[in-house]
């Protein structure tokens, strides 16, 4: 019964459930595994681009160093310079927990992103439960892609990861609070739904970036014309950057609020103060 109101509440919270195609990259040696990288079926990718790979008992799987899961692999441009990469694993009956990493077309490792990369994000904006991991990659030089290959750990398979109850989450969103209303531990597999986008970096990071290098002599940024913010944008920060502060996670408050100001969502210091304050006299 859980399933049900959990599914339910994540469709219609959420303004409705969006499904993008679908791609399941099943094995060519049906079910064997495979134990060279370079064997494996890949999506490409441009940038920007959004693609999902199904991972079910059919699907490719690689046996190789410390991996052994199914597995899904995307061919990423790097001859287009910086970009960010954002990884999802959607959580339904159950959840494919997942670890990345990026190799270039010799098998050598650029980056690998682990358990810490990836955390758990609850239904909003058209988007279910899901573990997400949001980072920036820098390709090396002289190189036309990179492949990114998603996976789980055999230790995840025992474990569950804990998600909102729809009740919560129903009550949250009208302002109320139910503290007896504990969190659905959800089972871990080793399949699930993953999607990877890809983006050149925003206009903020490349701001933080910018003025991170800005000297003395450097001439003054040119004003940029700011639209209006829209109620719902500046509801967002105001209620991310209050909760951020509640679960005494004050870095992403801090970030959220640098994000506020830099698109002049009115009253978010306020808010950031009043929450602080109020945690305090907890």
């Amino acid at each position: 019964m859980y399933f049900r109101i959990f599914a339910l509440s994540s469709c219609i919270a959420l303004l409705g459930c969006q499904s993008p195609e679908v791609v399941e990259q099943i094995s060519v040696a049906n079910t064997k595994q495979v134990t060279v990288v370079s064997d494996l079926q890949s999506v490409q990718m441009k940038l920007p681009s959004n693609k999902s790979v199904s991972l079910t008992p059919k699907s490719q799987t690689l046996k190789y160093h410390d991996i052994d899961s199914p597995v899904a692999l995307f061919e990423l441009p790097a001859d287009r310079g910086e970009f960010s990469i954002n990884i999802t694993s959607e959580i339904g009956e159950t959840a494919f927990v997942p670890r990345a990493i990026i190799l270039d077309k010799s098998g050598r490792e650029l980056e690998r992103y682990g358990e810490e990369a990836f955390e758990y994000q609850p239904p909003r904006l058209g988007a279910g439960n899901r573990l997400s991991a949001e980072v920036d990659f820098f390709p090396p030089r002289d190189v036309e892609s990179v492949y990114l290959l998603i996976f789980t750990d055999k230790s995840e398979l025992s474990k569950t990861t804990m998600v909102t109850h729809p009740a919560r989450l129903y009550a949250e969103g009208r302002g109320n609070y139910l503290p007896e209303v504990n969190d659905i531990a959800i089972p871990n597999s080793q399949y699930g739904l993953v999607n990877v986008s890809i983006d050149r970096v925003g206009f903020l990071k490349q701001l933080g970036t910018s003025n991170s290098f800005s000297n003395s002599n450097s001439q003054p940024m040119m004003a940029k014309t700011v639209d209006a913010v829209q109620p719902e944008t500046q509801k967002y920060y105001h209620q991310a950057i209050a909760s951020a502060v509640a679960k005494d996670d004050l870095n992403k408050a801090i970030r959220l609020l640098e994000e506020a100001k830099a698109l002049n969502v009115e009253g978010a210091q306020q808010v950031f103060v009043k929450a602080v304050e109020e945690s305090k006299s907890l």
